[in-house]
């Protein structure tokens, strides 16, 4: 997130002693320096309540966030026209905290407004800005002219807010909006109105994590490559959901309420290489369950209720180098599931935390601890829960010898 960003920008900023010191004079209490290439001017956490005079003409970043600022007039950012960055989070910024014109320099671009009071977007704004970090603030709704005089935005987070509507049309003026983070709300499918993201045909990254839906979106532009669902109410992912989503790289739901993934429901996703379902509530993946999957590399599925795999289920993973199974309830595997003819590239495996039942049937997969083309992960972690007598006993400790059938 932003704000954690400007705190590792505080923390390299701290032990500067690479970047030369300005040579101009700089406005007490702030600190001027040339940071990564940008004349910078830091005055946050300074306890200042009012932009500072004398801020040199040159500078192309000013920080002044976590301070105790509520108003900038007008003429406070005069004479700037060089400023591309300006960071504003955690003062006291409401609805007319900013003069209309305030903000009209000519290469602004990046604006952070985080965590302040705004119930609404301002429309003080420049027109020309790329980049609004806008979460942490008081927003119930987006309305449909929000952005309306925004149009070159291409990167907008509006996460940690209290939204529960985002009227229609939105999104419609952001034709250039590539990253959209939409995160820790209180949005439903309902809230969302069919068509919201139909114009935002360059959107490469969609977050809605942590909202309250119950369904997934509908209608997403064909541009995304990157789809964050995590922490929602989702319970089923409905079969070929995906196919005009063609060039998706990763998608995430992760402590979600997902129980059921329908044959085929990732159909068309050739180019996804991450697919994150950990904790959640599935318990069968059939053969059909991830077809199309051929350039996935990495598959998060530990915290679920797994108890069966078919034979076939993996196999259509080509490109898969890490399977993630821990922490299921699994107490068998049939040895075709982990077939390396077919997934010839998997060089992690994670099984710990399920309930291995370790006679005849699974001694295959305990000869290929520190015995096969890939690792499987944590051998001390592996336990048996059955037969009683080896219950409890831990993979490293046992040998291949030890799973007998009666």
């Amino acid at each position: 997130m932003a704000y954690f960003f400007h705190l590792t920008t505080l923390f390299l900023m701290l032990y500067a002693t690479k970047a030369a010191y300005r040579g101009t004079s700089c406005p007490s209490p702030c600190r001027c320096l040339n940071f990564e290439g940008l004349q910078s001017v830091y005055c946050n956490r300074t306890g200042i309540e009012a932009v500072p005079s004398g801020i040199p003409s040159d500078t192309q970043l000013l920080e002044l966030s976590e301070n105790g600022i509520e108003h900038i007039a007008k003429d406070d950012l005069e004479g700037l026209n060089n400023l591309q960055e300006l960071y504003l989070s955690v003062n006291g910024f409401s609805e007319g905290s900013i003069e209309t014109g305030a903000l009209d320099l000519p290469k602004l671009l990046t604006i952070d407004l985080s965590y302040n009071q705004y119930q609404t977007i301002p429309t003080c704004l420049p027109k020309t800005i790329r980049k609004l970090w806008f979460f942490n603030n008081n927003l119930k709704l987006l309305k449909s002219d929000s952005f309306v005089n925004y149009t070159d935005l291409q990167y907008l987070d509006v996460s940690n807010n209290q939204m529960s509507v985002v009227e229609k049309g939105v999104f419609d003026p952001l034709f250039f909006l590539q990253t959209l983070y939409i995160s820790f709300n209180n949005l439903t499918a309902d809230s969302i109105p069919p068509g919201t993201f139909s114009r935002t045909s360059n959107l490469q990254i969609l977050s809605v994590r942590f909202n309250l839906l119950q369904h997934m979106l509908k209608y997403l532009p064909r541009s995304l490559q990157h789809l964050d669902y995590v922490g929602n109410r989702i319970k089923t992912i409905p079969a070929y959901f995906f196919v005009d989503l063609p060039n998706l790289e990763t998608l995430a739901f992760w402590e979600g309420q997902v129980t059921t993934i329908e044959d085929n429901a990732f159909y068309g996703l050739r180019n996804l290489t991450i697919l994150d379902m950990n904790m959640n509530k599935v318990s069968v993946i059939t053969n059909d369950t991830f077809t199309s999957l051929t350039s996935l590399q990495t598959f998060y599925m530990y915290s679920n209720n797994i108890r069966k795999v078919e034979v076939g289920a993996f196999h259509h993973f080509a490109s898969l180098s890490e399977l993630w199974l821990q922490d299921n309830k699994m107490s068998t595997l049939q040895p075709e599931v982990l077939d390396v003819k077919y997934i010839p590239k998997l060089s992690e495996l994670y099984i710990d935390t399920n309930p291995w039942y370790c006679d005849c049937h699974l001694r295959w997969l305990r000869e290929k601890v520190g015995n096969a083309s890939y690792v499987i992960q944590d051998p001390h972690l592996i336990t048996c829960a059955g037969p009683a007598k080896l219950a409890g006993k831990a993979w490293d400790v046992l040998k291949p010898s030890d799973f007998v059938c009666p």
